[in-house]
């Protein structure tokens, strides 16, 4: 019925004449009626809770858009696909999603090897992705006409972590890290900030992916008897460390990164995560400075949703994908959205302001600091 209800349109318009120039002009992704974006993403793997926290954050704000109108009239409609967080996976599903489905964006891509893994096809095909859910460099620098990205650095997070370190005492610092293009980005400004601080690593390890046996690692790392370790992983594999280094007797501050910030690795965690430091790259649901963050509860308790850290990020992401989206007009094109992303100028999500240009692509550098409470609550 779908094919034959093309056809049915595709005749129509060759009798009428004048619509039939329209309808091939068409730009992919775009109805009368709606806006399909793509995702690829781990709904499955060792980041499947932060993802999922992610995605109902983005949804949230999407449906309230969706209920007054749309963008332009046009409804927002988001497709995922499960990658798995592999990132041999990620080029096919974004292929589909831009050959198959034809949709007109991709958004919040997870993982820094799968965002990597897609940027050749996103430059071919010429589609804007926006909102990666990483803070790699190499999605910053050099800049990508076709990507827009909101959150800050990894590499800012690690010199926010290190300096909170170095002013609480603490200049004996390690650090436990996945070794790919995520790990190795961490690894380059954790260096880069020790060494403005004038102190050398303290015990360093790495793991490869997927993650098998990580005894040697946490031997190593605890001989050098750090005070302070930072857990470079995603999901269960930073928790794995944690815990192995614990059950192994560090008594170490562990500290991880803002891909961690989600309500279901700290449940995971348990016991074993009270104290953990955990960088931020967006201000916490509970806040009572920042309007995205009553705006965020607000539309949640609307339609009954539950909220979380992590969904946070995809709230606000949402936020800026709709921006593009409005500024790129009636009739909008991929390169519209381009050029009406990269003339964004303090774009305030609600407390924190996104910017672009031409040769700059990083939306925000907003960093803070959070510690996992007694009682299990991320306290910022």
């Amino acid at each position: 019925m779908r094919y034959a209800g093309k056809f049915a349109c595709g005749m129509l318009a060759a009798t009428l004449g004048f619509a039939a120039p329209m309808a091939a002009q068409a730009e992919p992704g775009i109805t009368r009626s709606t806006i399909r974006i793509g995702q690829s993403a781990g709904v499955s793997g060792p980041v499947a809770g932060s993802v999922k926290e992610q995605i109902a954050g983005a949804q949230i704000y999407l449906n309230a858009i969706n209920a007054n109108g749309g963008v332009g009239g046009r409804r927002i409609e988001l497709l995922t696909y499960d990658d798995g967080f592999d990132a041999k996976r990620t080029p096919d599903n974004v292929r589909k999603l831009i050959g198959e489905d034809k949709v007109f964006a991709l958004f919040m891509v997870r993982g820094t090897p799968q965002n990597e893994s897609i940027l050749p096809i996103i430059a071919a095909e010429k589609v804007p992705l926006i909102a990666p859910l990483t803070g790699a460099i190499t999605l910053h620098r050099p800049v990508n006409r076709y990507v827009f990205n909101v959150r800050a650095k990894y590499q800012d997070e690690v010199a926010r972590a290190i300096n909170h370190l170095a002013t609480s005492g603490m200049s004996r610092i390690g650090i436990f890290y996945a070794n790919d293009g995520f790990g190795q980005d961490v690894f380059e400004g954790y260096n880069t900030a020790l060494q403005a601080r004038g102190v050398q690593p303290v015990g360093t390890a790495s793991f490869n992916r997927p993650m098998g046996d990580i005894a040697q690692g946490v031997a190593s790392i605890n001989k050098a008897n750090p005070q302070a370790v930072m857990v470079i992983g995603s999901g269960s594999e930073a928790a794995k460390i944690i815990r192995e280094m614990k059950k192994a007797g560090s008594q170490a501050q562990f500290v991880t990164l803002s891909n961690n910030a989600a309500d279901s690795f700290i449940k995971d965690l348990g016991e074993d995560g009270k104290g953990l430091i955990i960088t931020q790259v967006v201000p916490g649901m509970n806040s009572s400075q920042m309007s995205v963050a009553s705006e965020y509860r607000s539309m949640a308790k609307a339609q009954n949703a539950d909220l979380s850290n992590a969904g946070m990020e995809g709230f606000m992401s949402a936020k800026v994908l709709v921006e593009g989206l409005r500024r790129a007009g009636p009739e909008p094109t991929r390169e519209k959205l381009v050029n009406a992303l990269e003339g964004l100028r303090d774009y305030d999500l609600g407390g924190i302001l996104i910017s672009y240009s031409a040769t700059r692509h990083t939306g925000s550098s907003f960093v803070e600091m959070s510690i996992v409470s007694s009682t299990g609550k991320l306290i910022r």
